[in-house]
């Protein structure tokens, strides 16, 4: 098995194996579907890989001890209005006679993808790579669901929809152990849970709903929440008049997502999105272009609002005017200021992130704060170690284009590994 890439364009060649068929006629939730091998890494090959990247090592903390099984978990789950639905994602598996287990299990959530063939198996995956070399290696079992929309899902993608995502990521962790179990892979019964931008906010649903729901079911060990929009009530409404960079993809993937899932955002496309943008957008994102490609082919624009933006005046007006206008309830719906945590749980981020302000952990800090439970918010450019990388990194790109999505994700899994993982072990 030859190592091609870095982790940021991993790319393994792919031993496409199936290890599990467990077809059912029984479409309960978490029920395997099938488990297919992608790719088999050893540790000395992801060690030359991590070695390849500067600093990377430093911030992981210790050599890989284990090699890595990639697989593709398919499995069944539930859709945003019910029904059953199939759904896909990645499942790491360390191995090795430097790593004899048991395993804690880690649920990872990924970030926004604006590509429909996004899968957390694909060998290529870059946010994938990095939870291979921070936590499969290190010897973790690593659960990545794909989130409908994407994989074997054929559906529209329910994006920032906590529920449904909640339960798409407990249906994989439920199709895991099964295959765990199958493989006679042993687990230690430790369960972190940890996600990266719109991966923070299911993380966090999804430690909400287990802990709701589930408290029979699911003992968390600890979370992370990565520069997730926690507050999105506070969010969508400082965003109509300060854009976030991206907000433009944002608003549809979200304004979309709700319709299909409520049905109430609004009767047609234009009503809320100006033309000629608003011809094709229902099937626009995920899909195979980038967002590169989708500024410049006119398929999207980068203002949000005003003239020759994505967003109608009258929508803006009647978002910022009412609390019960219905786009604004349903974002309200899937805002998380509105429990109270049982596990740990931390929330990291960066002070200057221009696509996930850091004041979402600021807020939720200190919401659950007036809950008596204390969630630190902790700011990467406060951490000493971090400060000479980030300053080089900025330097390099000083319209910030590059921190939410290149220069955050390493430090704050740096330091859910090693700050608030690796001390619960």
């Amino acid at each position: 098995m030859t190592i091609k890439r870095t982790f940021y364009g991993l790319g393994l060649a792919a031993l496409a194996t199936v290890l599990v068929a467990c077809g059912s006629d029984d479409p309960s939730r978490g029920t395997v579907v099938a488990v297919t091998e992608t790719a088999a890494v050893p540790a000395a090959g992801i060690d030359a890989i991590v070695a390849s990247q500067p600093g990377l090592a430093s911030l992981i903390g210790a050599p890989s001890r284990c090699d890595v099984t990639i697989s593709k978990l398919s499995y069944n789950t539930i859709g945003p209005k019910g029904g059953w639905s199939p759904a896909s994602g990645g499942l790491m598996i360390p191995s090795g006679a430097d790593c004899p287990g048991p395993y804690p299990v880690l649920v990872y959530h990924h970030g926004t993808t604006v590509y429909r063939a996004f899968t957390m198996s694909d060998p290529t995956n870059g946010e994938a790579g990095l939870q291979m070399a921070y936590f499969a290696a290190q010897g973790y079992v690593v659960v990545m669901p794909d989130y409908l929309g994407y994989g074997d899902s054929k559906t529209y993608h329910p994006y920032l929809n906590a529920e449904n995502t909640a339960a798409v990521s407990i249906d994989a962790l439920r199709a895991a152990r099964t295959t765990l179990t199958k493989m006679s892979v042993a687990t230690d019964g430790k369960l972190f849970l940890a996600g990266y931008s719109q991966g923070g906010h299911a993380a966090m649903a999804t430690q909400r709903t287990m802990e709701r729901d589930y408290p029979a079911e699911f003992a968390i060990t600890a979370a992370v929440d990565m520069s997730g929009p926690y507050a999105l009530t506070q969010s969508f409404l400082g965003a109509m008049d300060t854009p976030v960079m991206g907000a433009s993809v944002f608003a549809v993937m979200t304004f979309v997502g709700y319709q299909k899932a409520y049905g109430d955002v609004y009767a047609h496309p234009e009503d809320i999105f100006q033309m000629p943008y608003a011809m094709g957008i229902e099937s626009l994102i995920p899909g195979t272009m980038g967002t590169t490609e989708m500024y410049m082919g006119g398929k999207l624009p980068l203002a949000l609002t005003g003239a020759g933006g994505l967003l109608t005046d009258t929508f803006v007006t009647a978002y910022k005017a009412s609390a019960d206008f219905p786009a604004r309830k349903d974002v309200a719906k899937n805002d998380l200021l509105n429990w109270k945590p049982v596990a740990h749980v931390e929330l990291c981020g960066g002070q200057r992130d221009p696509t996930v302000p850091f004041g979402n952990a600021v807020g939720a800090s200190a919401y659950f704060a007036s809950q008596a439970v204390t969630v630190p918010a902790v700011d990467v450019e406060m951490i000493p170690d971090f400060q000479a990388a980030i300053a080089a990194q900025v330097a390099a790109a000083p319209d910030l284009s590059t921190y939410h999505g290149t220069i955050v994700p390493p430090l704050c899994m740096s330091y859910a590994k090693n700050a608030v993982f690796g001390p619960r072990l």
